[in-house]
């Protein structure tokens, strides 16, 4: 019996003041590595594979704008869970500027 494909997807707002850059773009392309599903981030009718960071980066996803998570397999749900935690916890950016100030 094949494994089911579960197809999710789920409404996102970029949070983090800088938007999908490079950092970003790593970040969500190396926690897609972990699964085996079809991932893809959607702006409008520009659509990334997420494991791709050019192609994440092509979005031009600002501070506000939304996005569409789009997850096609068999660990569809834990795919959206995991980039809905990275969204939400808005990459980590309050970790990173305090790890990497910029001088005055």
């Amino acid at each position: 019996m094949l494994p089911t494909k579960e197809r999710l997807t789920k409404e996102l707002t970029v949070q983090n003041r800088s938007g999908i850059h490079a950092r970003v773009s790593t970040m969500i392309a190396q926690r897609c590595k972990d699964f085996v599903s079809e991932i893809r981030l959607r702006r409008g009718n520009a659509i990334a594979d997420c494991r791709s960071v050019l192609d994440l980066l092509s979005l031009g996803a600002s501070n506000g704008t939304t996005v569409y998570l789009e997850a096609v397999g068999e660990d569809a749900a834990e795919v959206v869970n995991a980039i809905t935690v990275l969204f939400e916890a808005r990459f980590n950016e309050d970790e990173e500027s305090t790890r990497n100030p910029v001088n005055s």
